[in-house]
């Protein structure tokens, strides 16, 4: 049986997807609330006193302690079950107070799926993970924030930024860059985005990026440049860079340096 699993230390959720989705027809419950997908097939999700099918295009969200189990109607392929623990939702101001909901809006059944696959690729840095499981929360659980004043979130955007520039060859995560400027993860998220249109993942890359374009110039050699950019690798850097310039890393130095 395929299967594949997403969890780091740092973070308080993870996500296990399987290709040939097993019956468990014993009522149980998980500590944490869970986000459950399928690609093929159906399901039905049996509670103590009612019964959901869940079927592609759909997903279903599971509250914690909810007592469940699920059969197979017909063979299931590609399910994903995303679980996220409760006092990591409350550390980010985010709460979901149902038992248990379907959501069967196509466009948020894909919104998921692409979190998973983005969850999933170990090519995709840690806090643009990161970064799309905080936007996908955002669609469903309700978020308080306290007002502030505009012109502090436009200051507080500008320190922000200032501290990506000087720091975006290092590994951290979100909730690191939130304690430093003492805002929850969220309020992070939205007071850069409002201020300069990209998530804090797409400004890290972009600034990866340039850095690369700098070390191209100097005619160091590619893999090198990938290396010394905070790439994962020279095909990772290819991707990123030919976004960005229209042009791949090795056609800009054929330029630079005939």
């Amino acid at each position: 049986m395929k299967s594949d699993i997403f969890k780091h230390g740092k973070l308080g959720f993870e996500l296990r997807y399987v290709e040939n989705i097993p019956e468990c027809t014993k009522m149980h419950i998980h500590e944490e609330l869970t986000v459950t997908a399928l690609k093929k097939g159906s399901l039905n999700l049996i509670f103590n006193e009612t019964t959901s099918e869940l079927i592609p295009n759909e997903i279903a969200i599971i509250n914690s302690g909810i007592p469940h189990c699920a059969t197979k109607n017909k063979i299931s392929k590609d399910g994903y079950v995303l679980y996220v623990k409760k006092e990591y939702l409350k550390d980010i101001n985010l709460s979901f107070t149902s038992f248990y909901e379907i959501i069967k809006q196509k466009n948020i059944y894909q919104s998921f799926i692409k979190l998973c696959d983005c969850l999933l690729d170990k090519k995709v840095s840690l806090i643009e993970k990161e970064e799309m499981f905080y936007s996908f929360c955002l669609t469903f659980f309700s978020f308080e924030q306290k007002q502030t004043h505009e012109q502090t979130e436009s200051v507080l955007a500008t320190n922000i930024k200032k501290y990506l520039d000087e720091n975006f060859s290092e590994e951290f995560i979100l909730d690191d860059l939130a304690k430093r400027f003492e805002l929850s993860v969220v309020h992070l998220i939205r007071v850069f985005k409002k201020e300069f249109g990209l998530p804090i993942h797409s400004y890290i890359l972009n600034k990866k990026v340039h850095y690369a374009k700098e070390l191209l110039s100097s005619n160091m050699p590619i893999i090198e440049v990938a290396q010394n950019s905070g790439f994962f690798d020279q095909s990772h850097l290819n991707r990123s860079f030919k976004r960005v310039f229209q042009i791949t890393p090795k056609e800009y130095q054929k330029n630079i340096f005939p």
